[in-house]
């Protein structure tokens, strides 16, 4: 059904009028070509029958641009792509939001699992710290939990800088043989299980 460039031209000035019969009739001579285009860009069919319906509600309610139109076809199609273009950009706004999404829930599961084992740790420090004779527990305490100086331990607990230091060497060397100990033997489980 081969329609000129003259009545297509009359059609959209009575769209724009509101002629709904303009209308019907430029619906039923475009969908199809519409389809067709948005088809073969989308490869999907039920896209495609979305990207007309929205051309064809664009059309309808911007009717008032269509009495300017020189050329039909060519402003008729450029909508058409137009709302292509708009859907692909669509989808690529919301595949990179469901990446962010996706990237945040990954971090927040790290920091969540980050947190957990650092509690794990702590807690076996402390199972670890509470074998220590209670003299090496409270310097090891007044130095890495209160961040007291040598020297104020000294003070504080009347014994001198030297034993604090012999102190600290020795609970920080029991914690680290039994902290690796703990943990070879909890990678040995998690290897065999």
């Amino acid at each position: 059904m081969a329609i000129d460039n003259l009545h297509e031209k009359e059609l959209l000035q009575r769209i724009s009028k509101g002629d709904e019969r303009a209308f019907r009739e430029v619906f039923d001579l475009y969908k199809g070509r519409f389809f067709a285009a948005a088809l073969k860009m989308t490869r999907s069919p039920d896209e495609a029958e979305e990207i007309v319906q929205e051309v064809f509600v664009s059309l309808w309610m911007r009717r008032a641009l269509l009495a300017t139109v020189e050329n039909p076809p060519s402003y008729l199609f450029t909508i058409v792509y137009n709302a292509i273009s708009a859907r692909f950009k669509k989808i690529a706004l919301e595949m990179r939001m469901k990446q962010m999404i996706a990237e945040r829930v990954v971090e927040s599961e790290n920091i969540i699992e980050e947190k957990l084992e650092e509690k794990e740790a702590n807690q076996r420090i402390q199972s670890i710290l509470h074998r220590l004779p209670e003299q090496q527990q409270l310097v090891y305490y007044l130095s890495k939990e209160e961040g007291l100086s040598r020297e104020e331990i000294a003070h504080r607990m009347h014994i001198s800088p030297n034993t604090v230091k012999n102190h600290l060497l020795r609970a920080t060397k029991y914690i680290r043989e039994h902290f690796n100990k703990v943990m070879i033997i909890i990678l040995l489980i998690s290897f065999t299980c």
